[in-house]
């Protein structure tokens, strides 16, 4: 996020200064770029603003949380509005600034989640357009006989509706790309290299990996083959249909821009996690905003813990078994008896009670349906969902997808997954998958073994093989980057800082210029789900799930980790794609 801000900032004081010579002709004639500055004149006085507050508080006074709290509220809603209404790469970036938990303050994170799923949708008539070209000579009601109008949810490339099958009956989510997706990617792109050429040349490389991974998104037919293989793979692995379940897509009615998949029950994760929390906030006398706000304060002054240290899934399990059956003795023994044994006497007594009173009083009482039967309330305690468990399924998930599958989820973020009522988590989005070689998959593994062994001679051993370049060549300041991109942001590593802080330290007593690019989506990943389980107050070190899978797939190769040496990484080399930088 950093290089894009600074990106960000720079095109901004070029729009500034008065959008003159070719930036000005661009603006009239290219609709790519129109839609970058547009995006970073949004940004540049909210950017302007937020500085000028920290040279305040930094030479002038200190600022307080609640003015800090009041210029967030003044601009995250309308500027995250903007990003959605931009859609394209503008609204995907706003997805990924959505994890960043420890760093924005609540109205940011509050407003980009809406990024996830809440992005302004398309009429049903542009919808029923595109379903209809899909399936040429067919009307949607020939297809399905019901279809709701009001969308799922609805992301940066398109909106998922619920309907049923025609033919079987059966309902269906159906996923429509937006008319325009293609073209905004194409031109937003576009538009980004242009900046990137002229004010961060570092970020070409890494744009020309998204672009690729974009156009392979925007190919539902890409997404739908993905789904038959991962739902295949978590079958194998014995993940489905114990913890999980991946959507089965409907090939004949699957097309480039219309995905037809089972309908898999629940809310989105964060929000059925979140519906939770916030009836629970509410018993104690307080809000769910309030206890994320302490949460986020205590990480401030405290650093993100390096694991988390709360009741483990099973002592959570024994504590929703035990209050189901304290709620079944006492539904069947108490207030069931009760209800058959007493309630009609209570009722009897009171219907003759309310005869005898003056038919002539004037005065209205209203009374429960609880008073007017007699019955008490049958007990329904809310039973917690059980957050370890669901965090070590996530993470030995996506652990197999990247070390034993090399097929994985790149973009695991909060709308990607459901909360199915039995507690098991819904699989369903997989637009935005990596596949690696079979090499990237088997160094993935020696990495993750190493990061859990914590053996940074062989992993300053793979950087310097690997091609990775810094100004002084310190293995410690490599090591943290690593731990920092693929595994934690405990205060083992961080020291406490936070992430700005941390990684500018970083760049003083070290910066890179040139690091192969080949895991830059499985560390998006690593860090898309770092965020989703700090988000359920849950903060995780990948390793600790991780290196244990990539041992037990490299003993599995008949690659044990200890025959690594330098014959042996060269021989399982991948092929590199360097990425010159500055670092940032």
């Amino acid at each position: 996020m950093s290089a894009y801000a600074k990106l960000g900032a720079k095109a901004a004081g070029t729009i500034l200064a008065g959008g003159t010579g070719v930036g000005g002709y661009l603006y009239a004639t290219d609709d790519g770029m129109k839609r970058s500055f547009q995006a970073y004149s949004t940004f540049a006085p909210v950017i302007l603003h937020y500085r000028m507050t920290e040279l305040k508080n930094k030479y002038i006074s200190s600022v307080s949380e609640e003015e800090w709290e009041a210029l967030d509220e003044t601009y995250a809603k309308r500027t995250v509005e903007k990003l959605g209404r931009l859609q394209g790469m503008y609204s995907k970036y706003g997805q990924t600034a959505a994890g960043l938990t420890n760093t924005l303050g609540d109205a940011w994170i509050r407003e980009l989640r809406t990024l996830e799923n809440e992005i302004p949708p398309r009429p049903l008539s542009v919808v029923r357009k595109t379903i209809e070209e899909e399936t040429p000579g067919r009307r949607l009601e020939d297809t399905f006989s019901s279809f709701d109008a009001k969308p799922l949810g609805s992301a940066s490339i398109g909106q998922v509706h619920r309907a049923t099958l025609r033919s079987t009956g059966q309902e269906v989510a159906v996923k429509v790309q937006y008319p325009e997706a293609q073209e905004l990617f194409t031109k937003d792109i576009h538009a980004i290299r242009f900046l990137c050429e002229k004010f961060a040349p570092e970020q070409v490389c890494t744009l020309e990996a998204l672009e690729g991974q974009n156009k392979a998104e925007l190919d539902y037919t890409n997404e739908a083959q993905n789904l038959l293989e991962i739902g295949t793979n978590m079958a194998k692995h014995g993940f489905q249909p114990k913890e999980c379940l991946v959507p089965k897509p409907f090939g004949e009615l699957s097309t480039k821009r219309m995905l037809v998949m089972e309908l898999l029950p629940g809310p989105k994760l964060i929000d059925g996690m979140r519906a939770f929390y916030a009836a629970y906030a509410k018993k104690q006398g307080t809000t769910l905003k309030r206890m994320e706000t302490v949460a986020r304060k205590k990480f401030e002054e405290e650093g993100i813990p390096d694991k988390y240290d709360g009741p483990s899934a099973a002592q959570i399990a024994s504590y929703q078994r035990m209050m189901k059956l304290r709620d079944g003795l006492v539904n069947t023994f108490v207030i069931g008896g009760y209800n058959v044994l007493v309630a009609p006497v209570v009722r009897l007594f009171a219907k003759n009670h309310n005869n005898s009173k003056d038919n002539t009083s004037t005065t209205t009482s209203t009374t429960s349906k609880a008073e007017a039967t007699g019955k008490i309330e049958y007990l329904r305690t809310t039973i917690p969902p059980n957050t370890p468990r669901i965090v070590d399924s996530l993470m030995r998930i996506h652990g197999y997808q990247l070390l034993v599958d090399g097929l994985f989820n790149a973009d695991p973020h909060g709308g990607n997954f459901l909360l199915l009522p039995d507690g098991r988590i819904g699989l369903i989005d997989y637009g935005a998958t990596k596949r690696l070689s079979t090499n990237e998959r088997i160094s993935a593994c020696v990495m993750f073994v190493a990061l859990q062994r914590k053996d940074k001679d062989k992993l300053w051993q793979m950087a310097t093989m690997a091609g990775y370049k810094s100004k002084y060549m310190n293995p410690d300041v490599y090591y943290k980057l690593v731990q920092f991109g693929y595994d934690t942001w405990g205060k083992e590593v961080t020291g406490g800082m936070n992430v700005q802080q941390f990684m500018d330290d970083l760049k003083a007593k070290d910066p890179y210029y040139e690091t192969p690019d080949n895991f830059v989506l499985a560390s998006f990943m690593s860090v898309r789900l770092r965020a989703l389980t700090l988000g359920m107050n849950h903060p995780v070190k990948c390793s600790e799930y991780w290196g244990e899978i990539a041992e037990a797939e490299l003993n599995r190769l008949g690659l044990p980790y200890e025959s690594w040496d330098e014959a042996q990484l060269t021989k399982y080399q991948p092929e590199l794609n360097i990425q010159k930088s500055d670092f940032y």
